[in-house]
């Protein structure tokens, strides 16, 4: 029996559980202080393919900025 490590939806692409995303996304934090702040995430960003990253990034942080710090929330 094969094991799967990996999930792929039908478009082909990759599929993440949120603890996985989380993992992923903590890679960008340069300073090492627990959050993601736009130019962090602007960086992941980028390094998925993404365009217009810094546009992204604001409107992501905007978005998932629950208490208006500037960072993302983990929740």
């Amino acid at each position: 029996m094969a094991i799967k490590t990996r999930s792929y939806s039908v478009d082909g692409k990759r599929v993440m559980t949120i603890d996985e995303f989380k993992r992923w996304l903590k890679k960008f934090d340069e300073d090492k202080d627990g959050k993601i702040r736009r130019d962090e995430l602007a960086d992941a960003i980028r390094v998925s393919g993404g365009w217009f990253a810094s546009r992204k990034s604001k409107c992501g942080i905007r978005s998932v900025d629950a208490n208006g710090n500037g960072f993302v929330d983990d929740n």
